[in-house]
């Protein structure tokens, strides 16, 4: 689990976050210029293509939800990166958008499922995503990527970059 959630999440995250800013061309020296950029824009990758995508879990209880009813212990497939998308929560939810507010994404979960690494996640990705940029300026996409055929993260097969 530890090496999942420390490891596999934060790889696909990276990948993900860099795949969506080279596809839009966002100027990574706006985007970064302060810590509050950084934040934002951390915050709305992760939103935009989550590293996880679904996650199992058990009903706790029989309950009946927006016409949907649910037996105790039937298994439900929760779909975050739908979640992070819905146009009823976020506004124009297919728009990168790194000062969107509120970001209130569930890329992490939510309760007492929220991922207990989510704020070295966030910090590693506030730490990389600055200096890769910073030292490769002219990074763009050698060919686009495709996603790996995966149950439970969401990802890509490879990245291929290149640079000036």
């Amino acid at each position: 689990m530890l090496l999942n959630a420390g490891h596999e999440a934060t790889v696909q995250a990276i990948g993900n976050g860099v795949k969506a800013m080279l596809e839009r061309g966002v100027d990574a020296r706006e985007v970064f210029a302060d810590e509050t950029a950084t934040a934002g824009t951390v915050e709305e990758l992760l939103r935009l293509d989550a590293p996880l995508h679904l996650f199992a879990r058990h009903a706790l209880e029989e309950i009946e939800f927006d016409g949907l009813r649910l037996r105790r212990n039937e298994k439900i497939g929760l779909l975050l990166g739908a979640a992070n998308r819905d146009p009823e929560r976020f506004r124009a939810p297919d728009v990168f958008d790194p000062a969107r507010t509120p970001n209130s994404h569930v890329s992490f979960g939510a309760g007492i499922h929220f991922c207990v690494g989510a704020p070295l996640a966030r910090l590693e990705l506030a730490v990389v995503l600055p200096v890769l940029f910073g030292r490769l300026p002219g990074l763009r996409l050698a060919s686009m990527p495709g996603y790996r055929d995966s149950f439970h993260f969401h990802g890509l097969e490879a990245l291929r970059v290149e640079w000036a």
